[in-house]
This record gives structure tokens, C-alpha cells and sequence, in this order.
């Protein structure tokens, strides 16, 4: 019987240490959360034509940013890439031209892709020229790109009609991922063996690449444009309307800013977490402004 007492006690001592880590970790995550900031840095001259990405390339260390100069779906061949220094100067506004529409990039090696409404381009960074266009079957608002560790592309088309996720892999471009769970997608990140999706109907959820499960981080109360990791388990996600937030790896949502009275956009943005520096496209503001995140 004492014996029984005791390991009564002592399972009662571990329940109560185990409640006070989780209670003391959830209470980190709500500082982490209440402590957030955004501190403007620099702004890019106004002279961008409805930037809507914006890519950091470590290995030049320079910014590339997509132009869509006409209507989101507006095959007019208006479209380009800018170069930016990281200081925000525009280093060539116009450095690869001919696109239509051009939104989300990504890099692998010395390859940049764009989606272009229905395809997906691929161009020759040292040479700052298309070599290749993909056509996306039945594509009709292909969005954002992610790079996993292997160089497969993952494109997400956020349209009602369509809502897939294509992926690009060895110069073919197929359908990866249609799933009910996943309506519009939009923003993408790829990490640790995981793409993180932002949805048109405002849910942050993430995909094991292995076995395509899926799992609902958070819901934001907005349509997410751009998702980014902060390196640390958290994530940063956009609204098109304006709205910056901070998303906990427990699935809190703080807003960080909201530029929406002020007709200023919040496109797909970027983050440098060796830096704390995130990038935000305003689209019809035609700039891309910096901002330290703290």
C-alpha cells in the first residue's frame, strides 16, 4: 500500500512538472507572438509596374522581382524582372522582358522560374534570357513557387476552377496535388521535408511531401498571398489587401500591419531570416518596401 502511495505521488509530481512546461512554453509562444514588429527600412523608388513577388538570391545577393504591368490575367507581354540591390536600388529595371503576368519565382541552381499565368518559364540567370516555357494543363491562375532540397518546383494555381498544385520535376510539369483540403492555394514554402500552403479561403496548412497528408496550422481570417518561414518554426504570411501577420508554430495569429486604408498591397513577400529582413511587394503601389522584423 505504501509503495502504491508513492508512486501515486510521484506520477502525481511528474503531471504537474509536464503541465507547467507546457503552460511556461505556451506562454513563450504568446510572448514571442505579443513582442513582434515590423520596422520600416527602405523603400524601392516608385517606378515598378504592380510588383507581385519579390525573390532573394543569396548566392549574387541581389532581389529579383516580378513585374505584372497590366491586369493579374492579361496576356499582354508587358511583363519583366527586375534586379534590386538589397538596399533597394534598382540595379536593371527591365532585365528579362516578354512575360505576361509574371507572380510568384523561385531559383534552383542557375535557373530562375516564373509562373506566367499558365506556364511556367524558366530562365538562364548568367544570361538573363527565357529558354524554356512549360504550359500547366488546364491551368488558368498559376500564382506562387517553392524549391524543395532536390530542385523539384511545386506551382500553385489559385483558381476556383482549377485549385491544384503542379509540379515541375525533371522538364515535366504535372498536376502534384488536387485536394478539397487545399481550396485556391496560393503561397508556398518549402521546408524540412514539408510544403507549407497559404489558402484563398485563409488557412495556413502544411503537406508532407512523403505521404501528401495534410495538416491545418492556422486560420488567419484572410486569403494568404505569401508564405515564409522565419527559421524558427513560425511563419510570416501576406494578404493581398494588405494585411502583414505573424503566424506561432502553435497556430497563433498576430497582425503585424494592416496598409489597406491606405490602398497599399501586400503581395507575395520574402524573408531573409540571417538578416530578420522581410520584403513586401505593394503591387498598384509599385514598390517593394523593407521592413526589419523583430
Amino acid at each position: 500500500m505504501k509503495k502504491q502511495l508513492i508512486l501515486a505521488i510521484v506520477g502525481m509530481i511528474f503531471l504537474f512538472i509536464l503541465s507547467c512546461e507546457k503552460k511556461q512554453h505556451s506562454e513563450s509562444i504568446s510572448s514571442q507572438v505579443l513582442k513582434s514588429q515590423l520596422t520600416q527600412q527602405w523603400a524601392t523608388p516608385q517606378m515598378l509596374k504592380v510588383p507581385e513577388s519579390v525573390l532573394y538570391d543569396a548566392s549574387r545577393d541581389v532581389l529579383f522581382v516580378s513585374n505584372i504591368n497590366g491586369s493579374p490575367l492579361e496576356k499582354n507581354g508587358k511583363g519583366f524582372i527586375s534586379k534590386a540591390t538589397l538596399t533597394g536600388e534598382i540595379e536593371n529595371l527591365e532585365w528579362v522582358t516578354g512575360l505576361n503576368a509574371p507572380k510568384g519565382s523561385g531559383i534552383w541552381q542557375n535557373k530562375f522560374y516564373v509562373t506566367d499565368i499558365d506556364h511556367l518559364v524558366e530562365i538562364d540567370i548568367e544570361a538573363g534570357e527565357i529558354i524554356n516555357k512549360y504550359p500547366a494543363e488546364n491551368a488558368v491562375f498559376l500564382n506562387d513557387i517553392t524549391v524543395d532540397d532536390l530542385g523539384n518546383v511545386y506551382i500553385s494555381d489559385m483558381s476556383e476552377e482549377n485549385s491544384v498544385i503542379y509540379k515541375f520535376s525533371e522538364g515535366k510539369l504535372e498536376t502534384w496535388l488536387q485536394d478539397e483540403l487545399i481550396s485556391r492555394p496560393n503561397g508556398l514554402f518549402f521546408e524540412k521535408g514539408k510544403l507549407f500552403v497559404g489558402t484563398g479561403d485563409g488557412f495556413l496548412k502544411s503537406i508532407d511531401l512523403t505521404d501528401k497528408s495534410i495538416t491545418t496550422i492556422a486560420e488567419t481570417g484572410f486569403g494568404i498571398d505569401g508564405v515564409q518561414s522565419d527559421g524558427k518554426g513560425n511563419f510570416l504570411v501576406s494578404d493581398l489587401q494588405g494585411k502583414t501577420a505573424f503566424v506561432s508554430s502553435a497556430g497563433e495569429v498576430k497582425e503585424l500591419m494592416n496598409t489597406a486604408d491606405a490602398n497599399i498591397n501586400s503581395a507575395d513577400i520574402e524573408f531573409i531570416p540571417e538578416k530578420n529582413l522581410l520584403l513586401i511587394p505593394t503591387f498598384f503601389d509599385n514598390r517593394v518596401v523593407a521592413y526589419l522584423f523583430e
